[in-house]
């Protein structure tokens, strides 16, 4: 890992997901609180997706965003 490398996770929005199922994702996976997982999956259902994490290894960001995957979320992570 390069010394300051951050890695983001974005969750992008469907057709499939209900704002309680990706409300209660971001919490139970992502640990936010109820008020920021409920503005990041407003910010998904509006704007069609969010940054939900932002991590010091790719290690950290890719197991965030495979778990979210896991639970039938569409993500993304990537160098900020």
């Amino acid at each position: 890992m390069i010394s300051g490398e951050r890695w983001q996770v974005v969750v992008h929005n469907d057709d499939h997901n209900v704002f309680a199922v990706v409300h209660h994702l971001m919490r139970k996976v992502c640990g936010a609180s109820d008020a920021v997982a409920r503005e990041k999956t407003t910010e998904v259902h509006r704007g069609g997706r969010a940054v939900v994490g932002e991590y010091g290894s790719r290690d950290e960001a890719e197991t965030i965003a495979l778990d979210l995957i896991r639970f039938g979320l569409r993500t993304s992570f990537g160098k900020v």
